[in-house]
């Protein structure tokens, strides 16, 4: 097809896109007649770039779906989705390998996280811990848009996130099941993690059904040595050693013509019982064998709901509103005063707190085609309101953090247009206001370790609260270019901005006033950043060989990092550059070679003098060139081989504070699937030579070394009856 066919196969897609919309679902591929009953298959359906379903091609940006295929080839590697965004996704940090997402990051800034489109964030007191503990055997495919946005408001700095459920099946009840074994091969018997999953799905005469229910439990983890490593190398974050988890999820619906009303319902809950405290003094940081851990378990305990209503026959458009609550509540790891911790609470149970959020929002968004005043002109705009209450306190009771409730309140709109055959252009605008109550509370007396290995006692201060307002008006605009039908080129500046971690400003107060005092929350009030991000790329699909290629530039006046020499959050102009990219190619119809490349870079404003003076440091950006390559081969008797090659570069800066080095390294991933019994069997083994390398996110978490897991090997089988 030429130049002038490329606007007609755009609104087919796009058409098409909105009736999968007006029909309740969101199709990852849209077929189409093209011509004499010829049937196209169209590039993937995504929600996440616009809030609306628009085929990737319409997006002025980087955007990523990998798909339940990837998902399932992936499991019997690792079941941790950290894992396969490192892999897969350009600027996605390394996993940290623990269920905490300490030092994770996209782009080298925020990631927001949402299921179905609701956030799962936390952003009065950013306590992580979420994309480890989403069960995969809940998702359809995972929606990421790289880069600043603000379409989902708060938190979307660096990127956004979205793991988009399954849907119910039509017709009579199907069942999938699975079951799973892995283990370190340092030390099958102490490793072993057995975990299994049953799901459930049909169309019953009322209503429409969708539930899975899922269960894990893990022993203890090693090294490319073959030493143990520590339950909590992350100083109180917690670990996958020695625990258990259990994830379930239930959707009901039903259609009412264009209409369709949902209703779902999730619970997570992880625990872990650490056996043994860890010692940071070593190098890397080893499980101190003479200090059984005397703490409470590590644990989690939330429950999502959620009821999606939508109309594609509104007056307005094509109507979606989501209303949702998420009750959230984490407790984490006691750990002792030391060199990495030198900050403890003087209580017999020394530093555990638990942390308690409840959220209540809606969503509302409304599709609408204005063709009557412009050919190809749609509107895409609606409202958001959010509640968020948060607390955390230690085990007896005293609060930890001033508890604190704030309002959310926001509108959007975006407009899309193609004025011309080849090109599309998208702009957009989002305004939010947050009203912000925070209580008056005492911060504690704690222990202070000083460099001198000297300890002495900060006593209480008293945190005067009050009532405090934020608001943000955020603007992006973009362009895609059709210079062929396998071509576009995409360009866009967009913003996102973040709330900042107000509760931890509270529980670091009055560190300077180490005899006691008062301080005014007005006093050390953090400021809200905002983050402008701008980029260029090109993205193509020529049947056989399928890519994109972008840069950006990120930067913003004021940060949001934690310096972990002063266990301060300090707020510097910063800027990020970075180059990204994503190949693969079918060599043959059965081989096929891939790679994901990311290289970044980052700086910041120390001295507040406008000059970029110190890179920031590893735990916003971590090795700068990470790169996955990979090898897929399919034989003629439906054996699935993969082989990937995952190497981190190396990083020596001074980030103004210190130099902590990260050494390069690369590990080997295989997976190999094959078709038994009528169902499937894969075979995982992750760090195939059982490489001794340093996890350089875990360590960036507090600059303190900790290794990687050595060689694990996985079994896992899965029918559909």
């Amino acid at each position: 097809m030429g130049i002038g066919r490329i606007h007609h196969k755009f609104a087919v897609v796009l058409t098409a896109a909105l009736l999968s919309a007006a029909g309740g679902s969101s199709a990852q591929e849209v077929p189409f007649e093209a011509s004499a009953g010829q049937t196209m298959a169209l590039e993937p359906i995504v929600n996440t770039a616009t809030r609306a379903p628009r085929p990737v091609s319409a997006i002025p940006g980087s955007v990523i779906v990998i798909d339940r295929q990837q998902i399932e080839q992936q499991l019997s590697i690792s079941k941790d989705p950290t894992d396969i965004l490192s892999k897969l996704v350009p600027g996605f940090s390394s996993s940290n390998q623990t269920v905490s997402g300490s030092a994770e990051n996209f782009r080298g800034r925020g990631v927001q996280v949402l299921v179905d489109g609701v956030s799962r964030n936390t952003p009065l007191r950013d306590v992580s811990r979420i994309i480890s503990l989403i069960d995969l055997n809940q998702i359809e495919r995972i929606e990421i848009v790289n880069g600043a946005s603000s379409i989902y408001g708060n938190g979307a700095t660096g990127g956004i996130v979205n793991f988009i459920t399954k849907d119910s099946t039509d017709g009579a009840p199907t069942v999938t099941a699975s079951v799973g074994l892995r283990a370190f091969t340092a030390d099958v018997e102490d490793s072993l993690a057995p975990e299994a999953s049953v799901g459930i799905s049909g169309d019953a005469e009322l209503f429409d059904y969708f539930a899975v229910i899922s269960a894990e439990a893990t022993n203890e983890t090693f090294d490319g040595n073959g030493d143990r490593l520590p339950d909590d190398p992350l100083l109180g974050q917690g670990a996958f050693g020695n625990s258990e988890s259990y994830n379930g999820l239930i959707k009901l619906g039903r259609d009412f013509g264009s209409r369709r009303l949902q209703v779902s319902a999730e619970v997570t809950r992880f625990d872990q019982d650490p056996d043994f405290f860890t010692d940071y003094s070593t190098e890397p940081a080893s499980v101190d064998f003479s200090a059984p851990y005397t703490g409470r378990n590590i644990y989690e305990d939330s429950n999502y709901q959620a009821v999606e209503f939508t109309d594609g026959d509104f007056p307005l458009g094509s109507l979606t509103v989501r209303a949702f609550r998420n009750d959230i509540e984490k407790r984490f790891a006691d750990a002792r005063l030391s060199a990495a911790n030198t900050l403890v609470y003087i209580s017999q149970e020394d530093g555990q707190t638990t942390f308690n959020a409840d959220q209540l929002g809606i969503r509302t968004t409304v599709d609408t085609k204005l063709d009557e005043i412009y050919e190809s002109l749609t509107l895409t705009w609606g409202f958001d309101y959010t509640y968020d209450e948060t607390t955390q306190e230690f085990q007896d009771g005293v609060e930890a953090i001033a508890p604190m409730s704030q309002n959310s309140y926001a509108g959007f709109l975006q407009a899309e247009v193609s004025p011309l055959d080849w090109l599309l252009v998208r702009g957009g605008v989002r305004y939010e206001r947050f009203d912000l109550e925070i209580d008056d509370f005492t911060r504690p007396s704690y222990r202070f370790l000083q460099g001198n290995g000297a300890v002495f006692t900060l006593a209480p201060v008293d945190v005067v609260g009050g009532d405090t307002s934020y608001d943000e008006l955020v603007f992006n605009l973009g362009a895609v270019v059709f210079l062929t039908d396998e071509v576009e080129v995409f360009g866009a500046f967009s913003q996102g901005y973040s709330l900042p971690d107000v509760g931890g400003f509270t529980r670091r107060a009055g560190q300077n006033l180490p005899f006691g005092g008062t301080v005014d929350f007005s006093d050390i009030a953090p400021e809200a950043q905002l983050v402008d991000n701008y980029e260029i790329g090109v993205r193509g699909n020529w049947n056989r060989l399928r890519g994109s290629l972008s840069g950006y530039l990120s930067q913003s006046e004021l940060g949001t990092n934690f310096d972990v020499s002063t266990n301060e959050v300090v707020q510097q102009e910063e800027r990020i550059v970075g180059v990204e990219a994503v190949l693969e190619g079918d060599v043959t119809d059965r081989l096929t070679l891939g790679g994901v490349f990311s290289w970044s870079e980052g700086k910041r404003d120390t001295d507040d003098d406008g000059q970029l003076d110190s890179y920031l440091p590893n735990n916003r950006i971590g090795p700068p060139l990470r790169l996955t390559g990979y090898v897929d081969y399919k034989t003629d008797f439906d054996l699935d081989l993969r082989l990937e090659a995952v190497y981190s570069g190396a990083r020596d800066r001074n980030d103004g504070v210190e130099r902590v080095e990260i050494e390069n390294t690369i590990t080997f991933n295989f997976a190999a699937d094959y078709p038994v019994f009528g169902g499937n069997l894969g075979v995982g083994v992750e760090n195939l030579l059982d490489t001794d390398y340093e996890n350089p996110t875990a360590s960036a978490s507090r600059n303190r070394p900790v290794n990687g897991f050595g060689r694990t090997v996985g079994l896992r089988y899965s029918r559909v009856f």
